[in-house]
């Protein structure tokens, strides 16, 4: 059981949850990225982007780094489109948390703290937690997502 972080979040970051779960077209988004403000205070939109391309996710989501080069930590929801051939096209949201291993104590704790506000605020179901990249592998998450089927 974690502890309320005492974290808002913003609502850009909520408008931009929204945005990918109920949005139609070319402009629908296929992923968000959040981030915890510098002050720890809110949860902000970090990017929202189009792009189908997975690895564009990942380098997005991994490659945040403070002004040291050290990595920093990340939530993130995914739009996952899978086909499973005769049973037809599936999509799935699900909400990645990422906390590199190199990350301070303080801030993981406080990542940890602040996960399941806003997974629950931006109301997704399914959830990985990951701190080394290999773990957000894309057939780990569409695993995830297709529940065990692909």
């Amino acid at each position: 059981m974690s502890m309320p972080s005492g974290v808002a979040i913003s609502d850009e970051a909520i408008s931009a949850s929204r945005s990918l779960r109920f949005g139609r077209g070319p402009n629908k988004p296929r992923f968000v990225i959040y981030k915890i403000s510098d002050d720890e205070t809110t949860v902000e939109l970090c990017e929202t982007s189009t792009e189908p391309d997975y690895e564009t996710f990942l380098q997005s989501l991994c490659g945040a780094v403070d002004s040291n080069g050290k990595p920093m930590p990340r939530f993130a929801a995914y739009d996952v489109e899978y086909d499973l051939g005769e049973d037809g096209k599936r999509s799935r949201l699900v909400f990645i948390s990422w906390v590199p291993q190199e990350t301070a104590l303080k801030l993981c704790m406080l990542y940890a703290t602040t996960k399941e506000k806003l997974r629950n605020a931006v109301d997704i179901k399914l959830s990985i937690h990951a701190d080394t990249p290999d773990e957000l592998e894309w057939r780990n998450i569409v695993s995830l997502a297709s529940g065990g089927k692909m």
